[in-house]
Parts: C-alpha cells; structure tokens; sequence
C-alpha cells in the first residue's frame, strides 16, 4: 500500500482542513460574481513550552510556499513581543488579563506570517491575508488566503476608519474577513478536517450573507456607527411595497449637520431605518435628485449633497428586493433578493469582443463598440426589454410585418431604445446596428437551451436565435434585471494548457494528479475524444491504487466529448 506521511506534521486532518477551506473560498467567490482561484494555506508556529517537532510548518508541505519564507520567524516573533501596543493594556478582569500573553503572541505570529506571504505573493500578483492563530496541538496554527491582485483593481477599495486606525474595505474584504474567521472557528473542533461537512465552518451562502451585513457595518459617515444591522434593514425596506409598488428611490447617508447638505425637507421626528414600513412610505418621495438622508441609523429628511462634497455613500432602491450600494457613482454592492455580489459587467469587455466575431465573422470593431453601447444602455433600463441582432434582419422584418412594427431603417440610439423597449416584443436590426422593427413578436421551435425557470421573454430569443441558419445574437433583459447575451459562447483557453493538463495526468500518480484532475474537471468542455479516452484511462489506474486509510479519494466523474465542442474554442 502506498504511504502517505505528513513530513511537517500539525496534526493527522490538516491536509483535509486546508482542502475544505479552499473550497469554501472558491464557493464564496464564485457566489459573489469573481472568477478566481483562491489558495488556501496553513501556517503553525511551535509552542513555547514545547521542545520537539519543526519550529515550523506549512501546508500544503510541497507547493509553492517554500519553509525557507519563514527562517528566523520564531526568534523575530519572541523579539517583537515585548513592544507590542498591548503590553500596554490593562483589563480589569482577570480572565482577560490571563488570556493577553496568548493574544500577543497570536498576533505578533499573523503580522509576521503576513509579512513574509505578502512579499512572496505579490511577485506572483497575490495579495495574502491572514487570519488569528489557534492552538492545535502543539502549534499555533493560522489560516491563510491568496487571491489575485487583479480582483482589488476590478472592485477598488476604499479607506475607512475604525477604532481610530485607517483600512481598506471593500465586500471582497469583508468576505476574506469572513472566510478567515470560519477557517479559526473550524480549527476549534476536535481534529479539524476530520469529518468533512460536520458543521465546523459555515456554508458559502451564510458567509456570503455574513460578509455583507459586515461590510454594511462600515463607516460611511466619519465618527458614527450603525446601533442595528443594516444589511437586514435595508433589505426589509426594499422588499415593502407601498400600496401595491415596490420601492424606487435613494438612501443618502450623512450627518444631520453636514454644512454641505440641503433640505427639500426635514422632519421633527427622525424615522428609524429599522421601522421598516415607516421608512418605506417615505422612500416613496424620493428620487435620485432629492434622496432620503439618513444620519446612519435614522431618516431625517429629504434633500441632496453639493458637489463640492466628498462622494457620499447611497442606497439605490431599484424595485423589489433589489438595491445597490454606492459611492458617488461607483457600485460597490449589488444586492440581488437578499444576496450580495459584487458590481460587474453582464459580460467583460474582451469576452463580448470575442463573442461578437465568433458569432459575426465580418462583423467590424465599430459594430462592435456600437453593440457594447447597446448593451449598457438595456443594462440601466428600469423594466424588462430584449433586442435580436440578425444577419437577415432586414428580410425577417419584412416575414414578421404582421408581428410587429415594421420602421424605415433607422441606427440604433439610446432613445430608439427607452421608447421601443416600453411595448412589448422586441426590437430587430442588423450587424451594423441599424433597426428594422420594433416590438417584433419572435418565433422559432422548441430549443434545447430553453427553460422554465425564465420567462417567455428570455424563451423567446432562445428559440428565435437557435431556430436561425444565420448568425443571429440577442439581448435580454428580464423584469428581474438580469441581463442575458444569446447565444454567449464559452471563452476560448489556450490549446496548450489542455495538452499540457491532459499529458501531466497521464504520467500522474495518486499523490500528484490532483492539481490536473482539477483543471480538467473545469474544463471538460474542451477535449476532444482522444483527448477524453487518455483522460479516462489515467483516472482508472489512479483511482485503482491502494490507497492509506485516513486519505481521501475523489471519484471523477469519467470524460466524454461535449456535442458542441469544436476547434473554434481552442486558442494558440
């Protein structure tokens, strides 16, 4: 039987804990809307009062983190805490004052351990945090998260204050704050990583949900805090109607005083955020011009900022439990029935390029920027819409003339776009961005790509683009907002990495296939049936080895050819 022996050993699940964190990470990201590949990391420090075993350990023990990142830690933490502030805090109790080496010493250890992963990873486009070490066994182990720094240009920060100290916050930090806390709450269980799926770390959905009651918690106003959780109040409002309508409007927060703010009005009795029908009667009056000014937790009147004022922190209500946060102009949050995401393109700029030629061969980058202009234009729409871009429009005006209305050809604009969108059916045109018909009702057999879950709108361009033996594409918006390119092909990977991952399994054994089983499983779509058959054979070998009692086993699901898979899709 193969042997599988923890060199820096901590304890016998730690391999197991730091997959489950991983994971966690991973589910929470893709939750909020970032496509990343967070990494995970343990850390553990030797105890004190203990003498043998590594003064040092890491998990995972062969990745990218090499031991030498941590010489001389154990002595610059013993140097460093004797200085440390809180030596310079006394508690009034003597459990708290009992428990402050130990507090110290776990903090010194996260500085240092931060230190030393934030340099190496930046070199790799990582920025690392750390979470507050917990006694297991003989170490004092914390957990640790990389994720890219491109994450943090795509979502800016920005500076808050608390407790008197400047720091970043974003919903990404809240969530990494969020993910940290789960990760030393897990290591608290008996033998962490023992049992997966035991409770000891909370679901991706919970830490979502967590992570933006926290980031709700922020200072928007300098000097005050919220006395009550305004992630729950501000989606208790936005799911009120107000005698049948749901809510329409923005929350501006700011102090009462603010010399730069001016009153349409404002009341004798401020309405607290938590009185939820009260507050939703009077989000009834406002609008983006004259918001509801809220000193943090309570209404108190109607009126706007100056523009000479910093960009002050606002609610969007956008319909029923629908509402975005916001800094000045910039998103910071959606809000979507109750779940937290971050602010992002329906579609990123290269990916609709991309989307656009595949489906348009000819089609030239003035189309192109056209069509992007188009799509943002739908995106701010305040009620449901869809637009079909046909080869063949011209002719398919002419077909469809009893389904709708027919128009002398006319180049898209944003007010063509308000006004036809506000009937029903959809709007018709050409590559070229030039419409044809306005609320065309579209036709087509069933598709194999339609779904109830969606509505007759969404339904529609499916089977219309799909019954098409031209390019056709459309856009769809649904009364939801949710914002739908059809078809919305799969982004093109580089046909290397695919022979490359496809090669390293093949030659792989039980401990080294896990990091190209991975990426195979996520890329499935793209290889052919050779590629498939070599996949296939090296997960039977694999899984067929003896395995440890105690190590884990993933069963992959076996390879086959996707039925729309073609060359199109790989990229030299």
């Amino acid at each position: 039987m193969e042997q599988y022996t923890i060199n820096l050993f901590m304890w016998g699940y730690q391999s197991h804990f730091r997959f489950s964190l991983e994971y966690l990470a991973k589910r929470v990201f893709e939750l909020i809307g970032a496509d990343i590949e967070p990494k995970a990391l343990l850390v553990g420090l030797r105890r004190p009062e203990i003498s043998i075993g590594h003064p040092v350990c890491i998990e995972p023990e062969d990745g990218e983190w090499p031991l030498a990142l941590f010489d001389r830690i154990t002595d610059e933490v013993n140097e460093a805490i004797p200085n440390h502030p809180m030596q310079r805090v006394y508690y009034g109790d003597e459990t708290a004052m009992r428990e402050k080496p130990d507090n110290i010493r776990h903090l010194t250890i996260a500085a240092q351990v931060q230190r030393r992963l934030d340099v190496e990873g930046r070199k790799q486009g990582r920025r690392t945090f750390c979470g507050t070490p917990y006694c297991v066994g003989d170490y004092d182990v914390l957990c640790a998260l990389q994720v890219p720094e491109h994450l943090f240009r795509q979502h800016p920060t920005f500076e808050a204050i608390w407790n008197r100290e400047s720091c970043e916050a974003s919903l990404v930090h809240s969530c990494i704050s969020q993910i940290l806390e789960e990760g030393r709450r897990g290591l608290m269980r008996p033998d962490p990583g023992r049992q997966i799926g035991d409770d000891a770390m909370r679901s991706a959905p919970e830490v979502v949900r967590r992570a933006g009651a926290s980031f709700m918690r922020t200072p928007f106003i300098e000097g005050r805090y919220a006395n009550c959780d305004m992630f729950d109040a501000i989606n208790a409002i936005s799911q009120t109607q107000y005698e049948g309508e749901a809510g329409a409007g923005r929350l501006v927060f700011a102090a009462a005083d603010d010399p730069n703010l001016s009153f349409v009005l404002k009341f004798d009795r401020p309405a607290a955020l938590t009185q939820t029908r009260w507050a939703r009667k009077l989000l009834q009056m406002a609008t983006s011009e004259a918001a509801l000014i809220a000193d943090y937790n309570s209404i108190v009147g109607l009126g706007d900022l100056s523009d000479v004022s910093a960009p002050p922190f606002s609610v969007d209500f956008l319909g029923h439990d629908q509402w975005d946060l916001r800094r000045g102009e910039q998103v910071l949050m959606r809000c979507r029935f109750g779940e937290a995401r971050l602010p992002q393109e329906t579609i990123g700029k290269e990916r609709f390029i991309d989307n656009m030629r595949r489906v348009f061969d000819s089609i030239d980058d003035a189309a192109i920027g056209r069509f992007r202009t188009v799509l943002d234009i739908l995106a701010q729409l305040r009620h449901g819409g869809s637009l079909v871009i046909a080869s063949d429009a011209a002719s398919e005006a002419k077909r469809l003339e009893r389904q709708g209305t027919v128009i002398s050809p006319t180049p898209l604009s944003r007010a063509l776009i308000e006004r036809a969108t506000l009937i029903d059916g959809t709007i018709l045109a050409d590559k070229n961005g030039v419409c044809h018909a306005i609320g065309v009702i579209l036709d087509g057999p069933a598709s194999v790509e339609s779904t109830p879950s969606r509505g007759s709108r969404y339904n529609s361009a499916v089977r219309y683009v799909a019954a098409a033996s031209v390019p056709r594409m459309a856009f769809v918006i649904s009364e939801d907002r949710t914002l739908d390119v059809v078809p919305l092909l799969r982004p093109s990977v580089e046909r290397s990495k695919i022979e490359q991952a496809v090669a390293g399994i093949a030659s792989a054994t039980k401990p080294t296939y896990y990091k190209f089983r991975a990426f195979l499983d996520d890329h499935r779509f793209y290889l052919n049936e050779e590629q498939c058959l070599t996949v296939n054979e090296a997960l039977d070998r694999i899984e067929a080895e003896p395995t440890e009692m105690g190590k884990i086993t993933i069963v992959t699901p076996r390879f086959k050819p996707h039925p729309a898979f073609n060359e199109s899709y790989l990229k030299n």
